[in-house]
């Protein structure tokens, strides 16, 4: 049974070790998978195809609103030195950025190139990084543009003040990156639902001011960008990691269940155990009796039962079957508790009267166990004991194998327990003897098979004279 136990323990603890390992490839998997810096570059001549096959959409272009684009006339100095009125148009920008992976975005930034001189003067919930080309030196300052004038941030790039507009010039080929606010949580873009066309996204606002003359409002077209992310998979939302979690449970009300038989099952061992030592004891304390009436088979049925069982392992019947056989030997006398103890203690040959009535005691064995249906077969290895296997024997008679193969083995150990006591052979027979009768009553009185069987577990010590 302990040998069974650790093979269980060992059996789940593998189980256990492999969905282990299971989680830690698919945590690692992950992990990689989320430390990967990932970039997209953004053009004008970008295609549908192409957007569509990209884990994120970006879109940028002015709004078209009448009240998204206004004039604003701004002094400067000309190449004389003088000042110069000069029409600027300002415009608001939108981008969206829209998720089209099936993981959330994060840690995204736009960067977008400039593609003519002009001012930047403001950007929605997050920072604009400028960077500015002066004098051949690039100066770059990460700025939050609706709050430098009111909370007066030193400004370490060229700017102007207009007013209460802030004006940030930059020239062609400049750029500036747009960084998400933290705060806002405009740095994570969820994940689309599975399975649907709901997409999340982030919009971002700028405005710029560039030349234009007279009713002249054409935009300028930002269509050079560069986008920097990060996906992350949200491993308790992956299929993988529900299906782990899944067979943890499994694993988990197996173990529970596999425990629960353990303690069960030792509970039925013990309580099988104590019926058992209880049977046997019933048994031996009945042999007793019978032992009470007749001194000179003290001991015959234990050894009977003891013989029976090495046969019965010997032919390699299991442990179960080799413990009915030997409770089976242990009551094959039983019915001798009906024998008068004039016949049974007689020291004479009985006569053939007296031996009728000894015979009736594999019928009265019978008959006593009769409601006795704990032991299966055990009524055949009382009543036909004493058949043979020629068919001489009694009570019925049968002969080869009509007799149950129960009662064929106690015949022969039976027989061997007569042959090696002074019960019925007051000289006691020789070893030589007793091997020479089971030869000779081989195939008459005794199973061949059985004897043969008998026979080699003499030779190698199994069973001792």
């Amino acid at each position: 049974m302990e040998t069974e136990v650790k093979k269980q323990i060992r059996k789940y603890s593998i189980l256990f070790g492999l969905l282990v390992l299971g989680y830690v490839i698919l945590y690692l998997r992950v992990s990689d998978f989320n430390r990967q810096e990932r970039v997209i570059y953004i053009s004008a001549s970008d295609t549908e195809e192409e957007w569509t096959e990209r884990d994120i959409r970006i879109t940028m272009a002015p709004r078209g609103g009448s009240t998204d684009t206004w004039i604003k006339r701004i002094y400067e100095e000309d190449s004389n030195g003088e000042l110069q009125e000069v029409q600027y148009a300002g415009i608001i920008y939108d981008i969206m950025v829209v998720n089209q992976a099936q993981a959330k975005v994060v840690d995204w930034k736009l960067q977008i190139e400039v593609p003519d001189d002009c001012f930047l003067n403001n950007a929605w919930c997050g920072e604009l990084e400028i960077h500015q080309n002066v004098g051949g030196n690039e100066v770059y300052q990460a700025l939050d543009l609706r709050k430098c004038i009111e909370k007066k941030v030193d400004i370490h790039l060229n700017h102007k003040i207009e007013g209460t507009d802030l004006m940030i010039p930059v020239s062609k080929g400049d750029y500036f990156v747009y960084l998400p606010s933290v705060r806002d949580e405009e740095n994570v873009i969820e994940q689309r639902i599975q399975n649907t066309d709901d997409y999340y996204s982030k919009r971002v606002d700028f405005i710029s001011y560039h030349k234009t003359a007279g009713e002249d409002m054409t935009p300028m077209e930002f269509t050079q960008a560069k986008l920097t992310y990060h996906l992350e998979k949200d491993i308790l939302r992956m299929h993988a990691f529900k299906l782990l979690l899944v067979l943890f449970f499994i694993w988990a009300i197996s173990v529970i269940i596999a425990i629960n038989v353990d303690i069960k099952t030792k509970k039925l061992l013990k309580q099988r155990n104590r019926d058992v030592k209880i049977i046997e004891q019933s048994m031996t304390a009945f042999m007793g009796f019978i032992d009470a009436k007749d001194s000179s088979t003290n001991g015959h049925s234990l050894r009977v039962a003891q013989y029976s069982r090495k046969i019965a392992e010997k032919l390699g019947f299991s442990k179960e079957e080799c413990e009915r056989v030997y409770y089976i030997g242990l009551m094959h006398d039983c019915g001798k508790i009906g024998i008068p103890e004039n016949i049974l203690k007689k020291p004479d040959k009985l006569s053939p009267e007296e031996y009728e009535i000894m015979k009736t005691h594999t019928v009265l064995g019978e008959k006593i166990l009769k409601d006795f249906t704990s032991i299966d077969g055990i009524k055949d290895g009382v009543r036909y004991h004493h058949e043979r296997f020629d068919g001489k024997g009694y009570p019925d008679g049968l002969a080869g194998e009509e007799i149950p193969l129960i009662a064929r083995i106690i015949c022969v150990a039976d027989s061997f327990d007569a042959m090696n006591s002074v019960r019925c052979y007051p000289n006691h027979l020789s070893k030589e003897e007793i091997v020479e009768q089971l030869i000779s009553n081989r195939g008459t009185q005794f199973d061949g098979k059985i004897v043969d069987c008998f026979l080699e577990m003499l030779q190698d010590g199994t069973i001792e004279f």
